[in-house]
């Protein structure tokens, strides 16, 4: 999976090179003059739904438009959110993907990140997994997106909150952790979407049970 990141830059580099004949460099790049700071939002914006980390303020606040989405889906019920990341895994094996592999890495990087989510709330933290075409966790403060950790692990922390956050990499290290416990306690294989689907309802359950005392801890779900 590509970790290239999409700039302005990047995309410029593209239009330079399928200019429509009679538009010269010149006109482009006073185009991009008049028009910087829309075209950077609308990048960033893209970029933001593909789970690419934010660095700048203004990518930041592309995933913040995400967020108010995202979270009306996030407080539906664990079945309901496993039938909407199905639906998604569907399409990825209909575009040509092998299944297995849309198991291993999309659906299990939602599941874990979800998961992962549950547990920082425990810690304080207000997080939220977002199911995007790569799933991100993101933390907010205020209700502005404060650091976006991506399917490879990474971090981005915003640039006007750095050194700020500074219990978040621990936080953030016990729910990674906590998380691989709670999928070896479960012992449930994952190489079909039954059992992935067994395990995210499961793993969501026990992890919400480590707010709440209270809470359910087996979810049911396909077995």
């Amino acid at each position: 999976m590509s970790s290239r990141k999409t700039t302005l830059e990047t995309v410029l580099a593209r239009w330079r090179t399928r200019l429509p004949p009679g538009t010269s460099p010149e006109a482009l790049d006073a185009f991009v003059r008049r028009n910087r700071p829309a075209l950077e939002d609308r990048v960033a914006r893209k970029a933001a739904t593909r789970g690419e980390l934010p660095e700048t303020a203004t990518e930041f606040a592309a995933y913040d438009l995400l967020v108010a989405r995202e979270r009306a889906r996030d407080a539906e019920p664990d079945e309901r959110v496993w039938q909407r990341l199905s639906v998604q895994i569907d399409r990825r094996v209909r575009r040509g993907t092998k299944e297995l592999e849309v198991l291993a890495n999309f659906g299990l990087d939602y599941v874990n990140a979800r998961g992962e989510a549950l547990l920082l709330r425990g810690a304080g933290w207000d997080a939220l997994a977002l199911l995007l075409a790569r799933p991100a966790l993101a933390v907010l403060v205020a209700g502005s997106v404060v650091a976006v950790r991506d399917t490879m692990g990474r971090l981005s922390i915003h640039p006007g909150r750095r050194g700020t956050l500074n219990h978040l990499h621990a936080d953030l290290g016990k729910a990674e952790r906590e998380v691989q416990h709670l999928r070896e306690v479960l012992e449930i294989p994952l190489g079909t979407r039954a059992r992935l689907g067994r395990f995210a309802l499961e793993l969501w359950a026990r992890a919400r049970a480590a707010n709440d005392p209270h809470a359910p801890q087996d979810a049911g779900g396909p077995r």
